[in-house]
């Protein structure tokens, strides 16, 4: 059976949250703050989800 890289999809995930924040930023020029804060921990816990999903072994 194939292992999946679960830190790599971990980090790809979050490093792809932060990139978009980012080019949000740069084409508007602001970032609302509040929706950020909300958003944040959602995502954190999807993410961990995820995680915990891929890490499965399926016996």
């Amino acid at each position: 059976m194939k292992r999946r890289d679960t830190v790599a999809l971990i980090f790809g995930l979050i490093l792809t949250g932060v990139a978009l924040c980012s080019l949000w930023f740069a084409f508007t020029g602001a970032l609302d703050w509040e929706l950020v804060k909300l958003a944040t921990p959602i995502g954190l816990v999807v993410i961990g989800i995820a995680g915990l999903a891929v890490s499965r072994t399926g016996d």
